[in-house]
């Protein structure tokens, strides 16, 4: 091992991007997102393609089933380093 530490986590931001972008692809709106899923209002949505909250589990799993892919598909990950062993 080279002595650095690899942490892995999920990129808000880039995945918000990554679910928009699968969104317009398929033809789906923010409105047809939040009818589908029913949820309540359409501020969930917007908050995970702007990055400032991932969907739950629950939602995540949902979009996929819409959007017809696995659910890692529409995560992006973020990778750092340390210097730690």
């Amino acid at each position: 091992m080279n002595g650095k530490i690899v942490y892995i986590s999920l990129d808000a931001v880039l995945t918000g991007k990554r679910i928009h972008h699968v969104m317009t692809e398929k033809g789906y709106s923010v409105k047809n997102i939040q009818n589908m899923m029913d949820l309540s209002c359409p501020q969930p949505v917007y908050k995970w393609i702007h990055g400032q909250t991932l969907p739950s589990v629950d939602n995540l799993y949902r979009l996929s089933r819409l959007f017809d892919m696995h659910m890692e598909d529409l995560l992006v990950e973020r990778k750092t380093e340390s210097g730690k062993e």
